[in-house]
């Protein structure tokens, strides 16, 4: 019943990587291998503000602070968590600002930060599972990292006002899917769709800024 939330992000980032990208602008194996782990690890001490932030908000199923609370559990505080890890080790992680490498050294970080995010909302709910946490959230997760991940080379090195750039748009982009998650508990259907539309205009858009990718 979890095998869409727990693998949703290594499968997605094993397809990305063995996409036909060109040799002299894009990374190899071994680069993207460890930049994933290097998201999957920096996700444990992200964890601690992560419940930090959930200890003093708690979460409430009351009307619109249904929908913060939603946007502060499940969307916006692990991806700015996420993001934050990625600032931190900017330097270590040595992603250049080559178009292609930008892209997929973001996408595999954050994809292995969000899969350990994605193994805790597992357990969290363990005997408590639906169709929004199996499906629509990491859905909606996937869409977000795509995104970001897309949009992160126009702010590298991610530095000063860039970097307020990056988080302000991962903010907006949080708030937008948690109008889905909100819709969850009460219109499916808008759910589904408001979640489906924007993945695939992100993998649409993907498509339209690496083409040659795509057709080889």
């Amino acid at each position: 019943m979890a095998l869409f939330l727990l693998a949703s992000f290594p499968l997605f980032s094993l397809l990305l990587v063995w996409l036909p990208w060109r040799p002299e602008r894009a990374p190899d194996m071994t680069f993207l291998v460890g930049t994933f782990f290097k998201g999957l690890l920096m996700f444990f001490p992200g964890l601690l503000a992560i419940l930090i932030v959930r200890g003093i908000f708690g979460f409430s199923y009351a009307g619109f602070v249904l929908f913060l609370s939603l946007l502060q559990r499940d969307q916006l505080v692990p991806l700015l968590a996420a993001i934050a890890s990625l600032l931190i080790l900017r330097s270590n992680l040595q992603i250049s600002g080559t178009e292609e490498e930008n892209f997929l050294g973001v996408f595999v970080f954050l994809a292995g930060f969000m899969t350990m995010q994605n193994i805790t909302d597992v357990l969290r709910a363990w005997g408590n599972w639906n169709s929004y946490l199996l499906f629509l959230l990491p859905m909606q997760r996937l869409a977000t990292v795509l995104l970001i991940s897309l949009i992160a080379h126009k702010f590298f090195p991610w530095e000063g006002r860039d970097a307020v750039f990056l988080i302000v748009i991962a903010t907006a982009i949080s708030a937008a899917f948690t109008v889905p998650a909100f819709f969850s508990y009460s219109r499916e259907g808008w759910a589904v769709l408001l979640t489906v539309l924007p993945l695939l205009a992100a993998v649409l858009w993907f498509t339209m800024k690496f083409p040659r990718v795509v057709r080889a």
